[in-house]
């Protein structure tokens, strides 16, 4: 027998390894926005490093850091993504709204740069960085993860993240040629040259996605080993994204302290407004052209809003070689990529609680649907209890009760209960379905 108080039950982890894992656990779901802070405070705190890194360079202009960088965003990207999520998210009835995503993020948000390139912001570069942050495609991560938060349809997210980058490396070559067409940049170098920016999103983004998911695909180590360390992975990705942030603003860290801070204040409020825009166009026209489920809206609307600032940046080091300049164009999509997250994390506080009370709502009305059978269910089932009873030899079984005393005189004596008699028995009949009534009559007495 065991005394007692020697077993308690498991033991609890000591308190400092509690508080470890709590710290551990907030570090991971919001390691993209500390990420960003880390880098910003190091580039503008100390940024010889950064400076140094941006600034090797091969083949002309090419930042071979930041395109290695990038690279191994693109190859783990590939990696982890997972067939069977996307056929989930190709089904028939989501095509439309796949299919708006589609417009929204490559065709429709980039419309926008028209406007951001007009505001007269000084200096200049700060009014291009908007417009080249407007014509990139959604994020690669935060927009996944922020649907996952709203409880929306994580399939629907990820298609429009891989599908909208790899297409954008053609749409984005032909937008900057319209929007910078006879456009004067303020004195900015801006070299968009269409082929180059072709064959170099191509091996950046392209290339790279495409290895990625083939290295999944054909060998099932690598498939076993992304399944297994996801989270490791995509936080990997992410310092990738923090370090071509850090490398730009380090370039830039000098010429960025000689701006006024007003400026700094009016990109900041630019580019929430530019999301909180997106927000409320894209949610208009989900719900009143296509009412898809609460699920699917949610997915659209996140994804269809978002712009990604490290694919912005990339395309910045490919129109011009000049470090400060880029450093410059650069803080638009910085600063609109926080507060997409920031904005982000507040809206998923009530739209989670939402989506879930509607999806339950839902599935309860679906269910209750379910339960109650159609007329021509209850139709064959009365039809299927009178085969029943004919097949048992019993008469067929009237539509409703029908009266059989002789009204054209009063039955008199033993008439009259005879005729009492049969009335009751032909009205219990008639609303007794044919099996019960075979176990109500018992065997015959001939048998």
């Amino acid at each position: 027998m065991v005394a007692a108080g020697l077993y308690d039950g498991p033991k609890k982890p000591p308190l400092w390894k509690q508080r470890l894992e709590k710290i551990q656990a907030f570090v991971v779901e919001n390691y993209l926005p500390i990420a960003f802070a880390v880098a910003l405070t190091f580039a503008l705190a100390y940024p010889v490093p950064g400076r140094f890194l941006v600034n090797i360079v091969v083949a002309g202009n090419v930042h071979i850091i930041q395109e290695v960088n990038m690279a191994i965003v693109f190859f783990i990207s590939g990696l982890v993504l997972n067939t069977s999520e996307l056929k989930t998210a190709m089904r028939r009835e989501s095509w439309p709204s796949v299919a708006f995503g589609f417009v929204m993020i490559l065709l429709v948000t980039p419309a926008l740069g028209f406007a951001m390139r007009e505001i007269p912001l000084t200096p200049p570069a700060f009014s291009v960085g908007l417009t080249l942050f407007c014509l990139v495609p959604t994020t690669l991560g935060i927009g996944v993860a922020l649907v996952r938060s709203c409880a929306g349809n994580e399939a629907i997210a990820l298609l429009l993240t891989v599908a909208t980058n790899m297409v954008g490396v053609l749409t984005m070559p032909l937008y900057l040629k319209l929007l910078f067409l006879d456009f004067d940049a303020g004195g900015l170098h801006l070299n968009v040259n269409i082929p180059d920016l072709l064959l170099k999103l191509t091996l950046t983004i392209l290339v790279p996605s495409v290895l990625g998911k083939a290295a999944r695909e054909l060998f099932r180590p690598v498939e076993v080993f992304a399944r297994a360390h996801r989270t490791p992975l995509s936080l990997l990705s992410t310092t990738n994204l923090a370090c071509i942030v850090w490398q730009t603003l380090s370039g830039a860290r000098d010429l960025l302290f000689q701006q006024r801070a007003s400026m700094i204040v009016a990109v900041i409020a630019l580019g929430a407004s530019v999301h909180l825009f997106y927000l409320a166009i894209n949610h208009a026209a989900v719900k009143f052209l296509f009412r898809p489920p609460i699920k699917e809206h949610v997915a659209v609307v996140i994804m269809a809003s978002q712009k990604s600032a490290p694919v912005a940046v990339t395309v910045i080091s490919y129109i011009t070689s000049i470090p400060a300049q880029q450093g410059l164009l650069a803080i638009p999509s910085v600063v609109g990529q926080l507060s997409q997250i920031f904005i982000g994390a507040a809206l998923a506080k009530h739209v989670a609680p939402l989506v879930s009370r509607i999806s339950k709502a839902a599935e309860a009305e679906a269910a209750a649907a379910a339960a109650v059978p159609a007329p021509e269910e209850q139709e064959a089932e009365a039809e299927k209890d009178t085969e029943a009873g004919l097949s048992a030899g019993l008469p067929p079984r009237p539509s409703a009760p029908t009266s059989y005393a002789d009204t054209s005189s009063e039955p008199t004596g033993g008439s009259a209960a005879a005729a009492t008699t049969t009335t009751a028995a032909v009205a219990v009949a008639a609303t007794t379905p044919p099996g019960r009534l075979l176990q109500q009559q018992g065997p015959s007495s001939g048998s």
